[in-house]
């Protein structure tokens, strides 16, 4: 891919066994949600950390319904979810979301308002991206794999600044907190010292290892 993100895992292989929504049964849904709580475990590289295990709580709390609720979606951009989406599936879930989603127009594909992006196929497969932005166009990316244009929309549409990271945070807010922070970080770490959380990491480093290509 020319002009790389090193933060997107270009390239990255999906798992075409987990369902895409709408989904027609509860079941259904069910099978997303332990797949993208999984997801979220692996990644994390923690012991784990307290944050991807609330995530996993919450995420079991999302209901079964035909749709993705708003956090199961924003889970999935921010973890680049490797879910079968195509293109036309991932814009649709986007659809219900955002003002300026993917548009489809004989092939070629536009997001985003000043800037957008065209996305126009290649010949051999993949895609060249376009930026607009106040009248003026260049090329933007050329993608290799036609799944690219997926994780290009990942990363467009997940939220990369929320509160605290690169922000600034309120007069004296973190000193306040910090004591209480640390106590429950020593907490955190004996409840990661037992023995389920212990078989966990040896599974998660199993898992991992066995699944190299």
């Amino acid at each position: 891919m020319s002009n790389p993100d090193a933060s997107v895992p270009w390239g990255r292989p999906v798992v075409d066994t987990i369902p895409l929504p709408p989904f027609a049964t509860p079941d259904e849904h069910v099978r997303f949600t332990r797949a993208l709580q999984l997801h979220v475990a692996l990644v994390d590289d923690g012991g784990p950390s307290l944050a991807a295990k609330v995530l996993s709580e919450t995420l079991a709390r999302q209901g079964q319904g035909p749709d993705l609720s708003p956090l199961e979606l924003t889970v999935a951009l921010a973890t680049f979810f490797p879910a079968p989406w195509t293109p036309a599936a991932l814009a649709a879930v986007l659809a219900a979301r955002e003002r300026f989603g993917p548009r489809e127009l004989e092939g070629v594909w536009n997001w985003e308002f000043d800037p957008d992006f065209t996305a126009v196929p290649r010949a051999g497969g993949g895609w060249e991206v376009e930026r607009h932005e106040r009248g003026s166009r260049r090329p933007w990316a050329s993608l290799e794999h036609e799944g690219d244009l997926v994780l290009m929309w990942m990363d467009h549409y997940r939220t990369t600044s929320a509160y605290p990271y690169g922000w600034r945070a309120d007069e004296g807010a973190g000193e306040a907190l910090a004591e209480s922070a640390r106590a429950v970080r020593l907490a955190h770490a004996a409840d990661a010292a037992k023995p389920y959380l212990a078989n966990w990491r040896a599974e998660r480093e199993r898992f991992l290892e066995d699944g190299q290509a």
